[in-house]
This record gives C-alpha cells, sequence and structure tokens, in this order.
C-alpha cells in the first residue's frame, strides 16, 4: 500500500493506509510526504512555482526529523536545476536516455569475449530494436 499511488488504491486499502499512517507517526508523515512530492508534477505549471513549492517540501522534510526525509531533501537541493528544468523543457526527462544507457550496460555484459570490434558497434546501433527482458 505504501508503494502504491494514492489514488490507484481501493476503498479497503486505502482505509489500512490511513489506519498505519495513524498507527505509526514517522511512516504516516513519509508516506504523506511521498505522495505530496509526487504532487509537485501534477500541479506545478512552470518553473518558479514548481521551485517554490519544492523549497516548501524540502523544508517540511526537514523538520520532520525523519532521517531518509533529510536525505531526500539534501538530494532535491543538491540536484534542483537538473529536477526543475522537466518545467523548462516541455516535460522533457532522461528516461529514455537511462533505459538505453541499461540496454548498453546490459549489452557489454552479454558482449564479454566479443573479438571482432566492428560487430560490437553494430550490435550498439541494433540496441533501439533489442528485447533485453525475458518472458517469465
Amino acid at each position: 500500500m505504501l508503494l502504491r499511488n494514492e489514488e490507484d488504491l481501493d476503498e479497503e486499502a486505502a482505509r489500512q493506509l490511513a489506519q498505519l499512517r495513524a498507527m505509526y507517526a514517522d511512516l504516516g508523515t513519509a508516506s504523506v510526504l511521498k505522495e505530496s512530492l509526487r504532487g509537485i508534477y501534477r500541479n506545478a505549471t512552470n518553473r518558479c512555482q514548481a521551485e517554490r513549492i519544492f523549497t516548501t517540501w524540502c523544508i517540511t522534510a526537514e523538520l520532520s526529523g525523519i532521517p531518509e526525509m533529510l536525505t531526500m531533501a539534501r538530494t532535491i537541493r543538491q540536484h534542483s536545476e537538473g529536477i526543475l528544468a522537466y518545467w523548462t523543457t516541455d516535460h522533457l526527462t532522461s528516461a529514455a536516455m537511462e533505459g538505453f544507457n541499461n540496454k548498453l550496460r546490459w549489452l557489454i555484459r552479454q558482449a564479454y569475449g566479443y573479438r571482432d570490434e566492428e560487430y560490437f558497434k553494430l550490435k550498439i546501433f541494433d540496441l533501439p530494436k533489442l528485447r533485453t527482458q525475458r518472458d517469465l
């Protein structure tokens, strides 16, 4: 329940989540902070607004005293330029690049022992079409 998005919970799960939040203060605070952090991407319409909301979120996270939230606030502050770029690049993320990098790392592991460097380069160009997951 804690890992799922709040809007995806059915009534029973939402009720149980509310009980958990009430019984365990730090867990409840962390859960609410997680949801409010997600909400920034839904609600902020421009970089300036997002920056103000992130700053407020970081202050709230720091005031919570929860070590993991302190770490998250510090990380957000350190990477704020990259995070806020989402609002100045028409909601562009680095997800595609990260996916390609993961495929490239996978190919490098698979290619251990390749003797033909040109063949390896051709495999890199073929990566976007390559499936790296196995069906279970």
